[in-house]
């Protein structure tokens, strides 16, 4: 049985959970950053009101909550958060909210890849003498995996809130079909591309490489905020040179001052792609969402790599 499931039930029988009881008020949800924002969304629509705790802009990695997302928590029903070592506030979040909060780690039972960006650049399957740290956890950039996590958020809703289980299924189906349709224009779109290597800024992109027969290069670490060595950059010119790669995908949410640099120098594009920790101001303002931004990555990767 599932560590979530065994949460769940905990909590049900401690008297938790019990915001939808009576069909009116609303589950009360927080999330730890966007993409777990707006996959609980989706599945609870009008039915949930959901807090979410990283600001957009933030690094989720890094982030400390406050004392008003203590608060929050304290409130809350529910705390979705992805994992695999993303947010590493969540052990402070355990030690220090009480009541019957009920966590659901919304990767749970998604492939996971461990070897973060190995000797080759590539990620490895293989789950043997692995844990967490060694977890690339940016799992939701494979659209089933994406889907996972949506299941995970419909159980527990559904087991919070029964009155309304039947609507939070609903919408995980309207999810699935969302995700199917997703992964066929991924499949399609990138079927006739040119080139299958990718420089990269920031190293969170190995689940659509693994999806979708990419590989890729990174030039900064995973977390996206740490500045590469200098050997680190003459292997990323080394391999553009060698490979006559033409392009550098940046991270639209935080941008990547030696991407530009190593751009301007040999004279290659730049495009925009995201690995959804958060959203810019103007995607906020466009009301932007997973499928909107895994979309806008696509058309990205079909004009840089022709």
């Amino acid at each position: 049985m599932k560590k979530t499931i065994l949460l769940f039930l905990a909590a049900l029988a401690l008297g938790g959970c019990s915001s939808g009881e009576s069909g009116t008020d609303k589950l009360k949800v927080c999330t730890s950053f966007y993409a777990m924002y707006d996959f609980a969304s989706e599945i609870g629509g009008d039915r949930v009101e959901i807090k979410n705790l990283v600001p957009n802009g933030a690094e989720p990695h890094d982030w400390e909550p406050s004392v008003g997302a203590m608060v929050s928590l304290e409130k809350a029903d529910v705390f979705i958060y992805n994992g695999l070592g993303m947010e590493d506030f969540v052990e402070k979040v355990e030690s220090s909210v009480g009541g019957d909060l009920v966590y659901v780690e919304a990767s749970e039972g998604c492939e996971i890849l461990y070897g973060y960006e190995d000797d080759h650049g590539h990620n490895d399957h293989d789950d043997h003498d692995h844990d967490i740290s060694d977890a690339d956890p940016h799992v939701w950039l494979n659209p089933y995996n994406a889907l996972t996590e949506a299941e995970n958020i419909c159980e527990a809703f559904s087991l919070c809130d029964p009155v309304n289980a039947d609507y939070y299924r609903e919408n995980l189906a309207a999810f699935e079909e969302k995700i199917i349709k997703l992964d066929e224009a991924y499949k399609e779109g990138l079927s006739d591309i040119k080139s299958r290597d990718i420089i990269v800024s920031h190293g969170a992109y190995g689940y659509i490489c693994e999806a979708y027969g990419l590989s890729q290069r990174a030039v900064e670490g995973m977390s996206g905020n740490s500045d590469p060595s200098p050997r680190k950059v003459r292997e990323i010119y080394d391999f553009i040179r060698e490979n006559n790669i033409d392009c550098i995908f940046y991270e639209s949410l935080t941008g990547s001052r030696t991407a530009a640099a190593i751009s301007e120098d040999l004279g290659i594009s730049l495009y925009p792609i995201t690995a959804y920790e958060g959203l810019t101001a103007e995607q906020e303002k466009a009301g932007l969402n997973y499928f909107d931004v895994m979309y806008n990555n696509l058309e990205s990767f079909r004009k840089g790599l022709g």
